[in-house]
């Protein structure tokens, strides 16, 4: 449920964008900024959001694609000098970039093998801080070399500086059932 929430809020964002660039080319009123609208509650994020880049979200996926090959060179060349990253159970690191390699590769090498396929992906930028992110919706298996096994779906936020990968918070839902 939470999986097409968060897919519906990209959505939702990505076509209030879209509409605000056909209200552009066509003339059609004001514009009001995302930054001055009113929300019910207060957020600890502020700013404007707008569609990001590509190219990011292309980053994003060449990363996945080394990690679930096991290609530690590629990984390596797509992550910024200093790299955070947050997993879905609370794990974490903040570190320079070999050091969260070698973490990435350990991990990836406990297992025989790794799958992943794509729900959805949307870059998108806050205008405000000039953060680039990309949000992705992956279905992800791991299975471990002492004969364990992961199946989540997981959403996760990647922050990126200069084209490479500096943050990743990851959050995870069970498979449902069928």
């Amino acid at each position: 449920m939470k999986q097409l929430f968060i897919l519906a809020a990209g959505v939702f964002i990505l076509s209030c964008n879209e509409k605000k660039e056909d209200e552009k080319k066509e003339g059609m009123g004001t514009e009001t900024a995302a930054a001055d609208i009113k929300l019910p509650l207060e957020v600890s994020y502020k700013g404007t959001p707008a569609l990001g880049s590509w190219d990011n979200a292309t980053t994003v996926m060449n990363f996945n694609t080394a990690f679930i090959n096991g290609d530690k060179d590629k990984m390596g060349s797509l992550l910024a000098d200093s790299v955070t990253f947050t997993m879905a159970d609370g794990s974490g690191f903040n570190g320079i970039r070999d050091s969260a390699l070698a973490v990435i590769t350990n991990w990836r090498q406990s297992m025989t093998d790794a799958k992943q396929s794509y729900i959805a992906i949307v870059p998108l930028n806050n205008t405000t801080t000039k953060d680039e992110w990309v949000f992705q919706w992956i279905d992800e298996e791991h299975n471990y070399k002492d004969g364990k096994k992961d199946h989540a779906i997981l959403h996760e936020d990647y922050r990126l500086v200069g084209g490479k990968i500096r943050q990743i918070n990851q959050y995870a839902q069970a498979v449902p059932k069928k």
